[in-house]
């Protein structure tokens, strides 16, 4: 149990799914990193870090704050629901995310290969050639939803393509997916058990298929991840050792992806300035990739637990708590970065943690960054005058992963691009 009385003080925000909240969570962030850094929620039952120095500490340190933190993340289960969704519990253990030194090593490393920025790079065509695919789809029309006729397919197909799923089985894996993200939820902290049960249910299907297609691999290797996985001279991934890294290449992939171009979009329409700045000086697409990662990320916190007891700026955590690490938080710390609230597409200053920190920095960084920087610049070239629909926004039900479920987007009609 926490030590700090003060945390009561912010009991207003332990529900940080409440739509308010969710639709700009960073004033609640602001509030309570600047009065109590270090916070215990007691409705998610852990501790928060909030600050950019302390966010990267802590990922800096996997032997004091350990990945492996299935049990603790599940510890709200009885007996008997824990011997319900123990195939969940066993996959999990498995992944990578979940795993620190030296099995995290030997579980990334044949995947970091595989996603090498020399491998990344080689996917530019193939990562134009979907994009323009995808406005060819929208051009005409003048209206689309940037999420469910752009963001959402692009990744899909993508990570579908770099680890060998056939065109066929694309929706329903990314189904699985969905599934799967539901019961990692706010780093799966007292996950729901109608959500562990989806996920569980996701599992088992994936646990198949992708048995299934990895002895299709062996028999008949192609060019894609999951070839070379279970190709490999040595040590080569198997059973389920092999379904987990899948899974996690699949999820991992989908959400930064598809948030990363949400999330931006929104960020550029709501300050018409940058767009236009973007817009006139394409050759900032880099730098204005790494703003947009900074400014709205795709992913926001990941979890962790303390294997020893320990002081963070006065507050004792125990050994066997839960901690997240609140990565959204850390990238508007006004410690770490200048007028962090202002997006800033020329900002020189790219120390953001959206694709986390230490030995867990997302090993598909690179291949997000391209999809974010053609997928910025073929819509703006292609989509004029965009600007943002009347309908709502509505944000993903989801603490781990930020990301919109719809964004009505309006511009001049214009020619397709293909026949």
């Amino acid at each position: 149990m926490p030590t700090a009385a003060s945390s009561a003080e912010f009991k207003e925000y332990n529900d940080l799914l409440r739509p308010d909240i969710q639709s700009d969570p960073y004033p609640v962030y602001d509030r309570i990193r600047e009065q109590e850094p270090v916070w215990w929620n007691a409705q998610l039952d852990s501790w928060l870090l909030l600050r950019h120095d302390d966010v990267t500490t802590a990922l800096s340190a996997p032997e004091r704050l350990s990945s492996d933190r299935t049990s603790a993340f599940l510890g709200h289960l009885s007996e008997a629901e824990e011997t319900t969704f123990a195939e969940w519990a066993a996959m999990r253990r498995r992944m990578m995310l979940y795993n620190d030194p030296p099995r995290h090593t030997r579980l990334r490393r044949p995947v970091q290969r595989g996603m090498s920025v020399r491998l990344s790079q080689q996917m530019r065509p193939k990562i134009q050639r979907v994009v323009d695919d995808l406005v060819d789809g929208v051009v005409e029309r003048g209206v689309c939803d940037g999420i469910q006729d752009l963001g959402y397919h692009l990744p899909v197909i993508l990570n579908s393509e770099l680890i060998g799923i056939p065109e066929a089985d694309r929706n329903k894996v990314k189904l699985w997916t969905t599934d799967f993200v539901a019961a990692i939820n706010a780093g799966g902290a007292n996950v729901a058990t109608t959500d562990l049960e989806r996920g569980q249910n996701a599992i088992l299907a994936m646990r198949e298929y992708f048995t299934d297609l990895a002895a299709v691999k062996r028999a008949d290797p192609q060019e894609d991840l999951l070839s070379s996985l279970v190709q490999r001279d040595e040590n080569p991934l198997e059973g389920d050792d092999l379904v987990a890294t899948c899974i996690v290449v699949l999820f991992a992939g989908l959400e930064t992806a598809l948030n990363l171009v949400g999330n931006g979009l929104l960020a550029l329409l709501r300050n018409p300035d940058q767009l236009s700045l973007l817009a006139a000086r394409p050759e900032l697409m880099p730098s204005a990739v790494e703003e947009l990662l900074r400014y709205d990320g795709p992913l926001h916190l990941v979890g962790r637990m303390a294997t020893e007891d320990m002081s963070i700026r006065d507050r004792r955590i125990g050994k066997g708590e839960k901690v997240l690490v609140m990565l959204g938080a850390a990238n508007r710390d006004p410690n770490a970065f200048e007028e962090p609230h202002r997006l800033d597409i020329t900002r020189k200053d790219h120390r953001h943690v959206s694709f986390s920190h230490g030995i867990h920095y997302c090993p598909g960084a690179e291949i997000s960054r391209i999809m974010g920087e053609l997928s910025f610049a073929t819509i703006l070239e292609r989509l004029p005058d965009l600007r943002l629909g009347d309908a709502p926004l509505s944000w993903q039900p989801n603490l781990s992963f930020r990301g919109l479920q719809n964004l009505p987007l309006e511009f001049t009609p214009g020619p397709r691009k293909r026949g």
